[in-house]
């Protein structure tokens, strides 16, 4: 890993595509950083880093990321709703030529809280956070309960969504995608993908791992390459 984002960072590779990575075994080697997305942040000096999840027209970004979910009302704050909101518009505006980006907000809580029966999180931070970003110009709606909010980027009326814990996005890219959803990472200098799936430790050596994933991952680094506005530089 060091050595691919030296390589990047130095442009002697366009882009960087990584396997799954074992969090268990990044603990054990005392890496410490949880994931590829920490890790790279803190490698390329980065203010802000965020995942893309990828699965044909379907993406989401992450609110919040690897920590338990007991955690997640705690890390849902106004900062790091911003910080997801604004690498998703500008990836999609940098790297997938989409002039203006229409985000979908899910909801925490089923029924996005139902008026505060199933949950306060949506009328104490989202709600109030969504506002502000409509008045700043964001082509945002939402917080909408996250099952119809995914009906509704399938219909075609988002072009991404924000989804505030890992799951509510995994879930449904998996569904849609299969093995060949794709991660990337917004917000640092590099070009950097990976398969939307783990390790597979059980399958090692037996021939049955499938390859689709590594496969989307690398292809779609070469479009992100294709659209950079380094492109073409030696």
């Amino acid at each position: 890993m060091r050595l691919a984002v030296r390589l990047a960072q130095d442009r002697r590779v366009d882009a960087v595509v990584t396997a799954p990575v074992s969090k268990q075994s990044w603990e054990m080697a005392k890496v410490g950083f949880r994931d590829h997305t920490q890790y790279l942040k803190a490698a390329t000096g980065s203010r802000d880093a965020g995942m893309m999840l990828l699965a044909g027209d379907l993406r989401a970004v992450l609110v919040t990321r690897h920590i338990p979910h007991s955690e997640v009302p705690a890390r849902l704050t106004a900062a790091a709703l911003s910080e997801a909101a604004r690498l998703t518009v500008d990836a999609l505006r940098r790297n997938l030529s989409i002039r203006r980006p229409r985000l979908g907000l899910c909801a925490l809580n089923p029924h996005a809280g139902d008026d505060g029966l199933l949950g306060k999180e949506e009328s104490r931070i989202l709600v109030p956070w969504a506002r502000r970003e409509r008045r700043g110009g964001f082509s945002l709606e939402g917080p909408l309960p996250a099952d119809a909010a995914w009906a509704a980027h399938k219909a075609g009326r988002f072009d991404a969504l924000l989804a505030v814990y890992h799951d509510q996005a995994l879930i449904p890219l998996k569904l849609s995608g299969g093995y060949g959803a794709v991660n990337w990472t917004l917000g640092i200098p590099i070009i950097r993908t990976s398969p939307g799936h783990g390790t597979a430790f059980d399958l090692a050596g037996k021939g049955r791992a499938d390859p689709s994933g590594m496969l989307a991952a690398a292809l779609f680094a070469v479009r992100i390459v294709s659209s950079s506005p380094l492109a073409g530089e030696d």
